[in-house]
């Protein structure tokens, strides 16, 4: 698991509404090892890790963002592959309107007034979070647990 052992699997909740456009994030953290070498077990053991990531690569998104259209409609399903960080997870200059996480959701629309702006997710957890962007930008993602 320390070594990237890990993925997602979606289960959609019955009823699900559609969206215009879905994402999967996975959050791991690395503990590399020399060179063509397996991740260093002392540093897994001793729970420090060189880099926390989504879907696998350090500043991936950084330098290849996701583009995103105003007035369409996302869904992103998060995972905390760990082994032993949590996350949580926020779109930075955005509010959720639909959380959803370990098969209930937690906010929903027409729950009233307001929204979310994390998602926070334990190791081996998993759900999604929905919303809009009203307006043009860069909204970079991050997790607030660091």
């Amino acid at each position: 698991i320390g070594n990237g052992m890990h993925g997602a699997i979606i289960i959609d909740p019955p009823d699900l509404a559609p969206v215009d456009q879905e994402f999967v994030m996975m959050q791991s953290e690395l503990y590399l090892g020399p060179q063509g070498q397996p991740g260093d077990l002392t540093k897994m053991l001793g729970d420090k890790w060189d880099a926390v990531v989504f879907n696998g690569y350090y500043n991936q998104y950084k330098f290849a963002p996701i583009k995103a259209d105003t007035g369409k409609r996302y869904r992103v399903w998060v995972v905390d592959d760990g082994p032993s960080e949590n996350t949580a997870f926020h779109i930075v200059g955005t509010i959720f309107d639909t959380v959803y996480k370990e098969g209930a959701y937690t906010l929903q629309p027409g729950d009233g007034e307001g929204g979310s702006q994390v998602l926070d997710l334990q190791p081996a957890q998993g759900g999604f979070v929905e919303f809009s962007f009203a307006e043009d930008g860069l909204y970079p993602f991050v997790s607030h647990a660091m």
